[in-house]
């Protein structure tokens, strides 16, 4: 793992999947030991990559994902379930307030 030259460690560190020892999803599983936070930027997003990591992404307490518009079928699934999954439970709070109902 790279040495933090920086006290916040909040310098740039670009890694990608061309070199054979140094793979995005080593990176990852290293960063999610020590960071509170985790910030990607990727061109092609595969959901696969968070899979891969098991439950270590959930010692993050935020990961930022800037991604470009192509993802995996599988990964658009996955998005599309998790948006449902959202606004289902939303639906549950919106009817369960009473609030809400008095005023609607």
């Amino acid at each position: 793992m790279p040495r933090r030259s920086s006290p916040t460690g909040s310098e740039l560190f670009i890694v990608d999947n061309s070199d054979e020892d140094w793979k995005v999803v080593r990176y990852l599983r290293d960063w999610c030991q020590i960071s509170r936070a985790i910030d990607i930027a990727t061109g092609y997003f595969e959901i696969g990559s968070l899979l891969a990591l098991k439950d270590e992404w959930q010692k993050v307490d935020q990961i930022r994902i800037l991604m470009g518009d192509e993802v995996s079928r599988r990964t658009k699934n996955a998005f599309a379930a998790g948006l449902e999954n959202v606004k289902q439970r939303l639906d549950r709070k919106r009817h369960s307030n009473p609030i809400y109902e008095k005023k609607h």
